[in-house]
Parts: structure tokens; sequence; C-alpha cells
């Protein structure tokens, strides 16, 4: 047994000896960083995608793609694995696979990808969304679709349900859509919409959709569930054909609410964000009613969030927080994206809120800082969750080896420059 376990250390490392070892010499860029993934592992696999919450108990879950392909879902097989924080982040449990993909072709389970996540507020309950099956986005019809699944994670995520395809709820959903995806990382519960049991869920999704006209273009909607992921409904879409879609050319998308409880669309683009925001007519009588706003691209706004010529996705997220010079109490919004030319140099731009305040999507695009570049690295996609300890928990991609995965836990004073605590 000795000398089999020994031959065994020594294959591996003959094998994979030189990328371990420059592995090994890399530290994450920004100090007190962890690598909870490391790309490649010890079988050669790679990972992308973060996705992070924080449980009511105060565990912080980070999950991530485990791509045996290689490449994004649709092109194989892919597991979503996770591992928790019980300690805000100071120690890190194994990595355990909440969904495994089969790696059989043309199956529906053949990889699970891009997932996002919530953490109920109220329960031990964790509702995961991701795409599954073996076609490529943009290769999708509405006969072999890129489908959708959901699972949930019980017990505070100690323990996870096997995914359920619900594709055709959400085709029958948008009915002009071909093919489409949740966009990933954090699935947004309101902290004002509670009409049953749960808090409302959003989130948004990407869609090519075929038009009127017979056009095929990438657009954005919202959607929202107010039983925690087993129904859901579109907001604000009326005609469903692409021609109200909160952001036609859109990408990756991301959602937020702002202190009056109207919903913020943040989708991705190159050198910044499409912003967007729904209006709702009487949120207190009707939680459904409203419309958007026009759509607005934030790089064309008077300080508006301008980056690198990149397009990658990011996390928008509001916080409580007080202003350091006057002890003034502020509602905080934060956009993580990369600074560079290229996917690299992430870090966070941030944007005071008035409390109750009413944003047209032009004065929501405008006026906001560069703060914190968490790294000078190679990066890119990232989220974020508050932690029960007060910080945020901050998952991103970066080098090496395109990409590991990283944990950063960050004070509201270090994302603003000490401008905010």
């Amino acid at each position: 047994m000795k000398s089999s376990l020994k031959f065994t250390v020594l294959f591996i490392l003959s094998v994979f000896g030189c990328q371990l070892f420059a592995l090994h010499a890399q530290t994450p860029g920004c100090e007190g960083g962890q690598y909870l993934f490391v790309t490649p592992d010890a079988y050669n696999v790679p990972y992308r995608i973060p996705a992070i919450t924080t449980t009511r108990c105060g565990d912080v879950i980070a999950v991530v793609d485990r791509r045996y392909c290689g490449a994004d879902i649709g092109y194989g097989r892919i597991d979503i694995v996770a591992r928790t924080s019980h300690d805000n982040g100071v120690t890190w449990g194994a990595d355990t696979v909440i969904q495994r993909g089969s790696g059989v072709a043309g199956a529906a389970d053949c990889g699970y990808g891009d997932a996002a996540i919530v953490a109920d507020r109220t329960s031990d309950r964790v509702l995961c969304m991701s795409v599954t099956g073996n076609v490529a986005y943009i290769n999708g019809t509405r006969e072999n679709p890129n489908r959708v699944a959901r699972w949930y994670g019980e017990k505070g995520g100690r323990c996870w349900t096997k995914a359920e395809d619900v594709t055709d709820d959400f085709y029958d959903m948008l009915p002009f859509t071909r093919t489409m995806f949740i966009g990933s990382g954090r699935l947004m519960q309101s902290r004002i919409v509670k009409l049953g049991k749960y808090y409302r869920v959003y989130c948004s999704v990407l869609t090519r959709t075929i038009k009127p006209d017979g056009s095929d273009v990438a657009c954005n909607y919202v959607i929202y569930t107010d039983d925690f992921g087993q129904s859901w409904a579109v907001l604000g879409g009326t005609t469903l054909d692409g021609n109200d879609s909160p952001c036609i050319g859109g990408d990756e998308p991301k959602v937020e609410e702002l202190p009056n409880g109207d919903v913020v669309l943040s989708s991705r683009k190159h050198r910044g964000r499409y912003f967007n925001v729904f209006h709702f007519d009487n949120l207190r009588n009707n939680a459904t009613v409203g419309r958007w706003d026009k759509c607005v691209a934030s790089h064309d706004v008077r300080e508006g969030i301008t980056v690198g010529n990149n397009s990658t996705n990011g996390e928008i997220y509001l916080v409580d927080a007080v202003e350091t010079k006057s002890g003034r109490a502020v509602k905080l919004m934060l956009q993580s994206l990369p600074f560079g030319e290229g996917r690299e140099r992430v870090g966070f731009w941030y944007k005071e809120i008035v409390p109750n305040g009413w944003y047209s999507s032009l004065a929501f695009a405008h006026k906001w800082t560069r703060g914190m570049e968490v790294t000078q690295k190679g990066s890119a996609y990232s989220t974020m969750t508050l932690q029960a300890d007060g910080r945020i928990g901050f998952f991103y991609e970066e080098e090496p080896q395109w990409y590991s995965m990283v944990y950063v836990p960050l004070t509201i004073s270090q994302i603003t420059n000490g401008e905010y605590k």
C-alpha cells in the first residue's frame, strides 16, 4: 500500500509538477485573499463563474463551475461545486458537489453551469438556478434550447436536492425567445416585497429573441418569484417580443433594488454597464404594475462608470454605510468591474443613493466614484455578499491559469478608499 501510494504521488508530481509549483508560488492579488478553487485542480480540471450568498445563520456559501469539459456550459460535463465557511470566511470546508453533470452527449443533465444563488433571509432554504444541458447558448433553438435547472439547499445548504429541469416553464414565460440563461452569481432578494411566506426574489435573463420583423436580437428581461423559485413572472413585460425589453443589446445581467422598492437592471457591455430602472406605480398597493425607463449606457453619462475596452460581468449591491467625515448614515450602491483594457484589475465603483429617492436611468447612471482596485492581475467575473460580520465577501476570478477563484473579505472603508465605512 505505501509503495503504491508513493508511486502515485511521484506520478502526479511528474505530470503536474510544473503547474503545481507555479500555482504554489502565486498568491492572490488582494491582501487577505484566499484561493477557494485553484485551476487546474489535481485532475487538471479548470474552474469558473463565481456565485456567493450568506445564510440566515451567517454561513457563507461559495459556488463555482467545475469544468471537466474545459469550456462553457453546452460543451460537455460541468459540475456545480460549493465550499462553506462558518466563521465569516476565515476558514472553509472541503468542496462539495451540489449538482453533478452526467457528461452524456445530448442529455438534459450533461452539465450544469453559470449558477445563481440566494439564501432566504427568513428560513434555512437556499435557492439555486443554473443553465443545464448540452447546447451552447448561442446555438440554442426553441426545439433544442439552452435549458434551465432549479434546486434547493436545505438546512442552510447542508444538504441539496436533485436539480429539476424547469425549461418549459421559462420558455413558456418568454414565448418569442429561442435561447436564454439566468445571469450568474447572485439572485437578489427584495428587502421590501413579501406577498406570502417568502420575500420576493428577482433576477434577470439574457435571451436571444425573435422580434416581429424576424431579427434575432440579444435582450434582457427581469423576472421574479414570490414563492422562492417555484413559479416566475416577467417584470414589466407586455409584448415579450423583444420590443419591450428593458435592455435591447444587453449581455449578462444583474439586478438590485433601490430603497423605495424600484428595481435596477445592470447589464454587461464593453466599457461599462447598461442601466435601466423599473418604477412601480404604487408598490404598496400593487407589486407588479409599473414601467421601465429608457436604457442608458454608463460611459455616455457625465461621471458615469467608464472602464477599459472589456466586456465582463460584475455585481451590483446596495449596502448601508456611514460617511466617514460627517458620520452621516447613507445608502451606498456598489458595482464591481475590471478597470483594465482587457480582463484585468477588478475593482469597485460606488454611488451614494438618496433614501426613498426616485431615480431615472440617467440619474442612476450619473455620478459614480471609482473605489478600490482589488487586484492588478488578470481578473474577470465577480460577485459579492454581505456577511454577518458586516464585511463584503467578495468572490472573483483571477489568474493564474484563467481562472482560479479568489475570496476576500472587504470593509466598506477599503472599498471606498476611506470615504465611507
